[in-house]
């Protein structure tokens, strides 16, 4: 199960805080191949699909950020998912812009959404933390990451999911662990 992080509505469709519904909409089209978002209890959007003869299930959590846990417990509960088998996708201040990091387990860091999928779940979930930043100085957190991308990000924000997109394939086909060693390299090094 993938849990793809961000907020309902026309107003936060293309800002930053919203890239993992981008993602969530993406992978739809390339890995669900048409099949359709359907209403998970009011909580969410999800559609599921094969990958690797296994069942997957995507997630975009309707009740705003801050509230993703409730929608993503509630779906990973019915499924019986253990934590280790959702993983959360959401944007980061921390990395920079394009910088994908894949993780098995952790901290929430300052994002309220991923501390309210930890808080409903729990800590040892993977997460696929998509880099937005950084932050101007200048500009409030909040601000910042429900601003819409600048133009030079907008250029680059096609590769970017597409490589989130890929991340997210790899870890559904081959595991979190072979995933995280193919998304966590940079170049010539691991990303640590």
């Amino acid at each position: 199960m993938a849990a793809l992080l961000g907020n309902p509505g026309r107003e936060y469709e293309r800002t930053r805080h919203n890239i993992g519904f981008m993602l969530a909409d993406l992978a739809a089209e390339r890995l669900a191949r048409g099949v359709k978002w359907r209403d998970w209890k009011g909580l969410g959007l999800y559609l599921e699909f094969e990958a690797a003869g296994r069942r997957v299930y995507l997630l975009k959590p309707q009740t705003y950020m801050n509230l993703s846990g409730a929608a993503v417990q509630s779906l990973a509960g019915f499924y019986k998912i253990p934590p280790s088998g959702v993983l959360a996708a959401y944007d980061d201040l921390a990395l920079p812009f394009g910088k994908l990091r894949m993780r098995k387990g952790g901290s929430a860091g300052s994002h309220n959404g991923m501390a309210s999928v930890i808080s409903s779940v729990g800590q040892e979930l993977p997460r696929l933390r998509l880099g937005i930043g950084p932050r101007p100085a200048n500009i409030p957190g909040k601000n910042f990451v429900l601003s819409a991308f600048s133009k030079e990000e907008g250029g680059r924000l096609a590769d970017f999911l597409d490589r989130a997109c890929t991340a997210l394939k790899d870890a559904f086909e081959d595991g979190v662990e072979n995933a995280m060693n193919r998304c966590n390299y940079d170049g010539d090094k691991p990303v640590s």
